[in-house]
């Protein structure tokens, strides 16, 4: 096992690369240790006939480092019939986010995922860019996931160029899985189904998160599939996996992440996303 001292070096290395090849900003993040809380933390509420937040303000989420606050947060909701989908990850996209406990027991190829999907955000942030949420947090996960693969790449590293080319291919199989279901539940609200539909589509949907689980290489997607399917779970995760083929069908077509890059931060700043259909077209 890691040294504390060689996972933080590890860190330090995805930083430079970060920093060098994708001309990433991080805002004085993942430089230093605290283990004060062991990760950051997200609270999702979503009526249980609607894909709507019910937190105040229709705020997409609530966010706490401290644990024990957000599962008193989701209580309260749970009590009131509310869904509700508590999300703990290894970091932020804020200034000076620190190395968390959780960040340094994950995976390597999780935490490259992490770091460079955060200073995307910290990127745009300082430029001055605001994308739409669904397109940021899209086009952050081709930041991260393809970003983890390029690293892994250029370090001749061949055990986790494997790794992160399952965490490819599990968190693509997980967006249309997301996509697909988010669909559906948003079609049978529409309609004003009454609570039985809606609750055969929800075991449906677990019986094929299940399914999906068992066919997926990588560890940290195979987990999300074993949370609650419920509104929360896919008004959570829609905002990551909405634009995520749009983001990717662009990469593919610049051939290189950078490049992939600086037609995102275009969009952003012209907030021309009929830009991006059209060059992911060709």
């Amino acid at each position: 096992m890691a040294t504390r001292r060689q996972q933080m070096r590890f860190i330090a290395a995805l930083l430079e690369f970060g920093q060098r090849r994708l001309r990433l900003q991080f805002d004085g993040s993942f430089k230093r240790f605290v283990g004060r809380h062991r990760a950051a933390n997200w609270i999702y509420v979503v009526e249980p006939a609607s894909l709507t937040s019910a937190l105040p303000g229709r705020a997409t989420y609530r966010f706490t480092w401290d644990l024990g606050r957000a599962r008193r947060w989701e209580r309260y909701h749970r009590a009131r019939g509310r869904h509700t989908y508590l999300y703990s990850a290894e970091g932020h996209g804020g200034r000076a986010c620190p190395v968390t406990p959780s960040l340094l027991a994950a995976p390597r190829t999780r935490q490259g995922y992490v770091v460079l999907h955060e200073a995307w955000h910290s990127t745009l942030r300082l430029a001055g860019i605001r994308m739409p949420y669904a397109l940021e947090e899209a086009t952050g996960r081709v930041v991260g996931v393809l970003g983890a693969r390029l690293f892994a790449s250029e370090r001749g590293d061949d055990e986790l160029l494997a790794e992160s080319r399952a965490q490819e291919h599990s968190w693509a199989a997980f967006a249309r899985f997301v996509n697909r279901g988010y669909r559906r539940l948003a079609q049978i609200y529409r309609r004003e189904a009454g609570a039985g539909e809606r609750r055969r589509l929800l075991a449906a949907l677990r019986r094929e998160a299940d399914a999906l689980r068992e066919r997926l290489p990588a560890e940290w997607e195979r987990a999300e599939l074993t949370k609650e399917m419920n509104n929360a779970f896919f008004f959570r995760y829609y905002d990551y996996t909405r634009f995520y083929p749009l983001a990717l069908r662009v990469h593919r077509a610049t051939g290189s992440l950078p490049r992939a890059m600086r037609l995102y931060k275009r969009a952003g700043r012209e907030g021309a996303l009929a830009q991006l259909r059209a060059y992911s077209r060709g």
